[in-house]
């Protein structure tokens, strides 16, 4: 029989159920903070990546329209209207010679700018209604989401229509009436979120030790709702800019000679036998800029989970 060697002298036995690895795993997973296991999870999307490269340069080429076109967006050239795409005019020119790629370009800045604007002032406000509506509940809850249900239930697109009618159609004022519109959702959803968190053990401590409502909402419960507060404001950048484009390509949005995806759209309806491309671009930076922020906001939805295993869809 095979004699079992003595261990040396000051050296103590491992547990024959541990594993010599699992300091090192422990040792690890306290190492890695909230923000880095998202990280890490979101890197592991690679939709959400590509996504995220994607929207990275379609938002550098807005950003840096005026030394990357060519031609100015408002420059008119009868001469060389409803040309092709080609070397000179990457998008092909419209219908009075305007210079097709700048314009895609520098509407690419207001769309963007109007959905972005959109999702964080909706956002805030959604998060201000559904925080207090949750936190405080009883005839407060009850009043602000009686309120929430009453402007759900009016049809959106015909109030869009009307405010922006009455108003003068300029960036803020399509910023403001579709901000106004938008919070209905997110503050049902952070509603939803501070509801299941007020009760928790980290609440009942902080008012414990003397903490007023405003310090724990602000300060505990806020920060552990970030992660589907952010979810709902990147959505709702590519559902601003799907309604941005609607009600400009209806004509009651940014109006020209500001250029925008969907007033782009909207002047080519008569021309899209003749010249297809002036359909074909701006469309194309709609759908791969709505896209792009959904498969972001679906990685970011499976990173900022809690509940998420370190191995995500891919």
């Amino acid at each position: 029989m095979r004699e079992i060697e003595p261990l040396p002298a000051g050296t103590q036995p491992l547990p024959v159920d541990v594993p010599t690895t699992a300091p090192v795993i422990v040792a690890e997973m306290k190492a890695r903070t909230p923000r880095e296991i998202a990280w890490r999870r979101f890197k592991r999307h690679k939709l959400a990546v590509a996504g995220a490269i994607v929207l990275v340069l379609i938002v550098l080429l807005a950003i840096f329209a005026p030394w990357i076109a060519r031609y100015n967006y408002g420059h008119i050239d009868l001469a060389n209207s409803l040309l092709g795409p080609d070397g000179k005019h990457w998008f092909g020119t419209d219908n009075i010679g305007r210079d097709e790629f700048a314009r895609v370009l520098y509407g690419g800045r207001i769309s963007l700018i109007v959905g972005l604007s959109v999702a964080l002032m909706s956002g805030v406000i959604g998060t201000v209604i559904g925080a207090v509506a949750g936190f405080y509940g009883g005839w407060i809850d009850n009043v602000l989401m009686r309120i929430t249900d009453i402007f759900l239930s009016i049809p959106f697109l015909v109030v869009l229509i009307l405010a922006v009618s009455l108003l003068s159609g300029s960036v803020f004022d399509i910023v403001l009436v579709l901000s106004l519109v938008f919070w209905m959702p997110n503050a049902r959803i952070v509603r939803g979120v501070v509801l299941s968190l007020k009760e928790k053990e980290f609440v009942e401590a902080a008012r414990s030790l003397g903490a007023s409502n405003r310090r724990i909402i602000i300060s505990h419960i806020l920060p552990n709702s970030i992660g589907p507060i952010i979810v709902i404001v990147t959505l709702g950048v590519a559902q601003a800019i799907i309604t941005e484009s609607a009600l400009s390509f209806l004509g009651f949005g940014v109006q020209p000679p500001v250029p925008t995806w969907g007033n782009l759209l909207a002047g080519a309806r008569q021309f899209t036998l003749i010249a297809p491309w002036m359909i074909w671009f701006p469309g194309l930076f709609i759908l791969l800029t709505v896209l792009s922020v959904n498969i972001v906001g679906d990685g970011l939805r499976d990173a900022l989970d809690p509940h998420q295993s370190l191995g995500v869809r891919t």
